[in-house]
């Protein structure tokens, strides 16, 4: 009897994942929607398609889990859905019974939906809307300059214009931005918010041309979602830090198409006031904001302070003071971080660009540039109405151009490559301009989101650039030139030692291949031939010892691999073959490289 239940307990499509997904088609007779308001809706909660091991329905099905359906029941946009159907489907009567008062009453009360709530459903954090929002920013960049057409509507074009402006404008101010790369598809951007990384795209402004096999209602409905998510994000990071938000936009400087130098951003009132009375305990955090010149001396009076501990750390005995360790956190502690988190934000905060003023010729991308520039402390003008200031100033340090030729050149100013701003920002530091002069070939433009350590292969023009580093660090330390606690003949007496030691390894090296040349003989001998007819260079016998021990090695090896599980073996041989693969790729690189030198010595 127990055998029979327990048959009958185990039906088919009774348990597993017959039962915990479900088709599309028995999902939307569930949700008694159309397809067009159920992939909508879907978007709008962030439930996708599932893969079940199972597909009991087939394989040419699409499968959702049960769950998210029955999440997404009890979904007030989905009453919301059905009232805008309903309405619809009114509005097509009252247009046949060409019935215009009912028209215009039904268009007065037009149903509509609010998503701020879905939002919040999704991230329940700040910190998770910031983390997510790579992709939310570079749609909104995409449709900003889009043309408006029947199916993307002007009105969503200039929300999009006004998000991103928004952003950029926030990303200038608080000096957020670190890394840019200028690629075909566009100039990429990396900016640090909230503790987040968050990267995204800007397509070059030219003429777009729409392909029509996109399906831009999907894309719509992403960006009707993204456009909630940023207008959230942008009043947050403006109030978070005490502005206004929106920002007032000048409408002079707006018309005349000045960017985000339009903006007009304003300190809010309370924050004001409570900057004041909170005046009597001034916070590291208010110092910061209010003289960045103070916390950069405090900064580096710490950090002689930091090096002053370690160098009585060093004289003293091998067991540490008890509380040197505790010093130094408390230190980085009150400082805000440690000398690298420091050093990674030095571009920021100090402004690679601080104190230049640079201008932007009219064949330069304008608002792309402006960014880079304003984001690192440089002020920026360009050609044209609603510039702070005009070509003939004689203030300017450095004009980006990207002609051959210029009408008239200023010889108290640089003439450099947009790609200059670029490469600066990366490397945190102003790069040597005369290889980026109008004209010339600029050096190889290196992403900054590579890292060379994984790829294994370090460019030349990266390695360049590490030593300009090197030099910038050795340059600004104060205390580099100090001797170590030992001294002069501390560091002499190591060195004796030293070559006392190899002097010792160098007998015994000898003395043992004088014993392996004798055993070589005795062999020989042993064999019945003569010592001469057999014996080998010190050479030949090195490369034949080295050989055995090579293919020992890999007999080994492959006896492991052998012992190995089936499932641990299928591993190894992936990661071997990667790692080829990865050989081959950098082996490629160098054979490139190599060749373009030689190329350019013979052009030279």
């Amino acid at each position: 009897g127990r055998e029979k239940m327990a048959r009958l307990a185990k039906k088919k499509g009774k348990a597993g994942d017959a039962v915990n997904y479900i088709t599309r088609s028995q999902a939307l007779k569930k949700l008694q929607l159309s397809l067009a308001d159920f992939r909508r809706l879907c978007i709008l909660k962030g439930v996708y398609p599932r893969d079940p091991k199972k597909k009991v329905k087939g394989k040419d099905k699409t499968y959702y889990a049960l769950k998210d359906i029955l999440f997404i029941m009890h979904e007030p946009v989905l009453d919301k859905l059905r009232e805008m159907r309903a309405h619809k489907n009114k509005t097509v009567k009252a247009k046949s019974k060409k019935d215009n008062f009912k028209v215009e009453l039904l268009e007065k009360h037009k149903p509509f939906y609010l998503l701020d709530r879905l939002v919040k459903e999704r991230f329940p954090t700040f910190v998770d809307a910031v983390r997510d929002m790579d992709d939310a920013l570079s749609m909104a960049t995409l449709f900003a300059n889009l043309p408006s057409t029947e199916t993307i509507e002007s009105k969503r074009t200039l929300n999009c214009r006004r998000l991103v402006q928004e952003f950029l404008n926030f990303v200038v101010i608080s000096k957020s931005l670190r890394k840019v790369f200028l690629s075909i598809k566009g100039c990429y951007f990396q900016a640090n918010l909230q503790g987040q990384d968050v990267t995204w795209l800007v397509p070059y402004e030219f003429v777009q041309d729409l392909p029509g096999d996109v399906d831009y209602r999907v894309m719509m409905t992403f960006l009707e979602f993204y456009e909630t998510q940023l207008h959230f994000i942008n009043y947050k990071m403006y109030s978070g830090s005490g502005f206004k938000y929106p920002p007032k936009i000048d409408e002079i400087a707006h018309a005349a198409n000045a960017g985000i130098s339009a903006f007009r951003v304003e300190k809010k009132a309370n924050a004001s006031s409570i900057a004041d009375g909170a005046a009597a305990q001034p916070s590291v955090d208010e110092v910061e904001e209010q003289d960045p010149a103070q916390r950069k001396t405090m900064a580096g009076k710490v950090k002689a302070l930091k090096k002053k501990i370690k160098n009585i750390e060093r004289d003293a005995p091998a067991d540490p003071a008890p509380g040197a360790d505790g010093l130094e956190k408390d230190l980085d502690a009150e400082m805000g971080g440690s000398d690298d988190e420091e050093e990674e934000a030095a571009g920021a905060e100090a402004g690679v660009f601080g104190g230049l003023k640079i201008f932007l010729s009219r064949e330069v991308p304008r608002q792309l540039l402006e960014i880079m520039a304003g984001a690192f402390g440089a002020q920026v003008g360009w050609e044209g109405t609603g510039s702070p200031f005009s070509e003939a100033d004689q203030a300017i340090t450095h004009q980006i151009v990207d002609r051959n030729t210029q009408r008239h050149l200023f010889l108290s100013r640089e003439y450099v490559q947009p790609q200059w701003l670029a490469d600066s920002v990366n490397a945190a530091l102003l790069m040597p301009v005369a290889p980026y002069g109008p004209g010339c070939v600029p050096p190889p433009h290196i992403s900054p989101f590579v890292n060379d350590d994984e790829e294994g292969y370090v460019p030349d023009q990266k390695k360049f650039i590490m030593d300009l580093q090197e030099a910038s660090r050795s340059h600004a330390g104060a205390f580099n030139d100090q001797l170590p606690a030992g001294g002069k003949g501390a560091a002499d007496s190591d060195g004796e030692e030293d070559e006392v030691d190899d002097d010792d390894e160098g007998d015994r090296s000898g003395k043992m291949g004088e014993l392996e040349d004798k055993f070589q003989q005795e062999l020989a001998e042993e064999r019945g031939g003569s010592a001469g007819d057999t014996s080998m260079s010190a050479g030949d016998v090195k490369m034949g010892s080295g050989s055995k021990k090579r293919s020992k090695a890999e007999v080994e090896e492959e006896r492991a691999r052998m012992m190995m599980p089936k499932k641990d073996r299928r591993l190894y041989d992936k990661i071997k073959f990667a790692q080829g693969r990865k050989t081959d790729r950098v082996s490629g690189l160098q054979t490139k490289a190599d060749a373009a030198k030689k190329k350019s010595t013979k052009s030279a």
